[in-house]
């Protein structure tokens, strides 16, 4: 058995982090409050509030195509909140906020994750 121990993994020119493509690991998440504005991310340089429970987030890079795979919890404290994630192109998400019980679209703070390959 291997066992591989580093504190830090860069690039080839030691300059940098690695870059993950062609691999299955999250490309981008964000974390954003009931108005898009962010709260913690990685590979999202921006929310917009376009509206009641409608949100977009500008990916910091751009995925290969808008195939990929995006997906949203939608959290509001002591209340249920849900909806789908779409992309909108290669460099922006969509997300659509609603009340489980009630169904109408509702503000709430969104956990979204993007999955795929990098342009």
């Amino acid at each position: 058995m291997s066992e591989v121990r580093a504190t830090t993994i860069s690039d080839a020119a030691g300059t940098g982090p690695i870059t993950l493509t062609k691999q299955s690991a999250a490309k981008a998440w964000v974390y954003g409050a009931s108005d898009a504005s962010i709260n913690g991310t990685f590979g999202v340089s921006s929310g917009v509030d376009n509206g009641t429970g409608d949100y977009s987030y500008n990916l910091a890079n751009a995925m290969q195509s808008d195939n990929n795979s995006v997906v949203n919890m939608s959290v509001r404290s002591g209340q249920d909140r849900a909806g789908p994630a779409t992309f909108n192109n290669t460099s922006q998400v969509l997300v659509h906020v609603y009340d489980i019980s009630s169904h109408a679209v509702n503000d709430g703070g969104v956990n979204v994750t993007v999955f795929g390959d990098l342009a």
